[in-house]
């Protein structure tokens, strides 16, 4: 239902934007990204856990996921966008750290074996809905270049964190040790506010198209983007319990594609900026 709406969602701004006449810009990117950290202080832990040798934090797996995004130029040097975003963050690890998770009344593995000793993976799926400001800063020459980007909106987060081998699922008797937003999960995925900051270029290839490329980092206030939701350990009186917390997921991202103008006459200022005689007199009011 969630992905339907989104699509839905996407559809319906497309629409506007043939109907709203030709002073839009298009872009349409693919992207890969990874899981940086958590940001914050670290899950309180209890005084004593157990422990197993070569416990390893995940290395990231890169998987594709694609952006669609309208913009509106401003000024020659500042654009607006609204950009609608689906992106992956997964990871693998031979030997899982010790996350209180394991701890906790929700872990799903038998008590005589908490923590397990397994390689395990996450795949995390995000769809985006972002504002984004484009600060055009240095013109390389007449057909490159340099932007900054800004952007914050909101994050939808599913994800699926398992054993990497599907024969240990069987013997453990579970096929996910945590879901949540996924065909694996009867909940739906979890809204986060999300922003961040990057830093990009574009290449003239015609009077309608530009290649683009972008590189950003961002914080997304969710704890499960790595996979595994957070827990602090709590002592009351003697009496230990474990307790939901959340935490802000660093990530990074590279998008690559292609940037279409439906803006006519397209002339080239000292930036990548688009000029009609009719826009600019109507909409930017500014002399050619």
């Amino acid at each position: 239902m969630m992905i339907r709406n989104f699509v839905l969602l996407i559809l319906l701004f497309g629409v506007y934007g043939g109907a709203s006449g030709q002073v839009f810009r298009y872009r349409l990117s693919a992207n890969s990204g990874m899981f940086l950290g958590e940001v914050g202080k670290p899950e309180a832990t209890p005084p004593v856990k157990n422990s197993h040798d070569g416990s390893e934090e995940f290395s990231p797996v890169f998987k594709p996921g694609a952006e669609l995004e309208i913009m509106v130029p401003v000024t020659p040097d500042f654009e607006l966008g609204l950009q609608f975003g689906y992106s992956r963050f997964s990871g693998h690890t031979p030997s899982p750290p010790l996350y209180n998770f394991f701890l906790s009344r929700f872990n799903p593995l038998p008590d005589n074996n908490k923590y397990p000793d397994e390689a395990l993976i996450f795949d995390t799926k995000i769809l985006n809905i972002l504002g984004i400001a484009r600060f055009y800063v240095v013109p390389v020459n007449r057909n490159i270049n340099v932007f900054l980007k800004l952007l914050g909106g909101v994050s939808f987060t599913g994800t699926d964190f398992t054993f990497h081998n599907p024969v240990y699922r069987i013997e453990y008797d579970v096929g996910m040790l945590y879901s949540r937003g996924t065909k694996n999960s009867d909940y739906p995925k979890k809204a986060a506010l999300t922003g961040g900051v990057g830093l990009g270029t574009t290449y003239r290839l015609s009077d309608k198209l530009d290649i683009y490329f972008d590189a950003t980092a961002s914080l997304i206030n969710s704890d499960i983007v790595n996979g595994v939701p957070n827990y602090n350990y709590i002592n009351n009186d003697g009496r230990s319990s474990m307790e939901r917390t959340n935490s802000l997921a660093a990530v990074a991202q590279a998008s690559i594609g292609l940037t279409y103008s439906a803006i006519p006459d397209r002339r080239f200022s000292k930036s990548n900026f688009t000029r009609s005689s009719r826009v600019n007199k109507n909409l930017f009011r500014r002399k050619r």
